[in-house]
Parts: C-alpha cells; structure tokens; sequence
C-alpha cells in the first residue's frame, strides 16, 4: 500500500522539479526563439506610379556600424545589435528601393515631372535612433547630371521621427520607413522637379 501511495507522490515531485528548472516535457516551437526579419515598407508598386518615371539612386552609402544584418538603435553614442531583430535584405539595398518606390508615389500623387534620367546619389551620416524615443534621419544627396557626369545639385536633409510604440521593433521600424518617406519627399518635391 505504501508503494502504491509513494509512486504518485514521487511523479507529482518530479513534475515540480521540472516546473522549477523550466523545463518541458513537451516539445518547444520550434520558431519561438526564431529571429524576427524585417522590412523598410509593406508598400508594393502599383500600376497608377508605374506610369511615371522613377528616380534612379545609383548609390547608397550608409556608416558601417549600420550595415550588419541586425537592426541598430542607438543613444548617443551607444550602439546596440540585437540578434532577435535582423533586416530581411542589406540596409543600403532596402533603402534605395524603398526611396525610387517612394518617390514614383508621390510624383504620381502630385502630378510631379520627373526626369527620367535623374540619377541620385545618397550618403547617410544618420538613420538610426533611440528604441523608445526618436529615430534620426541625416543624409547628403546629391543629383547626378547623365551628360556631364557631375554633380548638378547637393542638398543636406535632416529630420526626428518619433517612435509610436516605446520599446517595440515593429514600431522602430516603421519610424524609419516615415524617416525615409520625409525624405523623398524632400527629394521629390524640389523647386528643380516642379511643373
């Protein structure tokens, strides 16, 4: 009678034991601990941008602390790299495609004529921020003319984007997107591009 009495009493013990150390008896998922990846814009070209001619950004140059597969934030002058939370692409390349996509958008949006053999190069000083703050965009671009081969127009964009949700990567992300949004905006919209 006592073993009978004992064997339930040492399976409840064991069953603790495990609770305690955390450990399942069952299997785990196996993308619970996965990396999360992501992207620059959720936004797809359509056919209304499509009719108009895109700006080519043949060069995106980026600080090398920000091209790693991992998403930066940054105080000050601490960087932080998470391995949870990674770029699904190169940085630079989603960037460039994100900016042509952008600003075919907007030309479309506001009638805006656009040479179609503008060629932009875009040099970043910032494009990170603080995880429960702000992100800060900072960056040169500059137009390249196809004929001469030299710069025709430089110009100097700066802007803080708040971050919607403290503390959250989805939302850091997406201030990013608006950063980047801003500043094809900037580029677009230029006196030089206007009817």
């Amino acid at each position: 009678m006592t073993k009978k009495i004992l064997v339930p009493v040492a399976t409840a013990l064991f069953l603790c034991l495990l609770s305690a150390c955390n450990i399942s008896v069952f299997p785990l998922d196996p993308d619970a601990n996965a990396p999360k990846h992501y992207v620059l814009s959720a936004e797809t070209p359509s056919e209304t941008n499509a009719a108009f001619p895109t700006i080519t950004f043949e060069r995106i140059t980026i600080p090398a602390y920000l091209d790693v597969p991992q998403i930066v934030t940054r105080r000050e002058n601490q960087i932080t790299r998470r391995e949870s939370f990674r770029w699904a692409e190169p940085l630079a390349r989603g960037v460039a495609r994100n900016l042509a996509l952008r600003c075919a958008t907007l030309a479309a949006e506001k009638g805006l004529s656009v040479n179609p053999t503008t060629r932009i190069r875009v040099t970043f000083e910032r494009f990170d921020g603080e995880l429960d703050g702000n992100v800060e965009i900072s960056a040169l671009y500059t137009e390249i003319s196809e004929e001469t081969e030299f710069s025709e127009k430089s110009r100097i964009f700066k802007k803080s984007v708040p971050v919607e949700a403290p503390n959250d990567y989805a939302a850091y992300v997406n201030a990013l997107s608006r950063a980047l949004d801003a500043l094809a905006l900037d580029i677009v919209s230029s006196p030089e591009k206007s009817q």
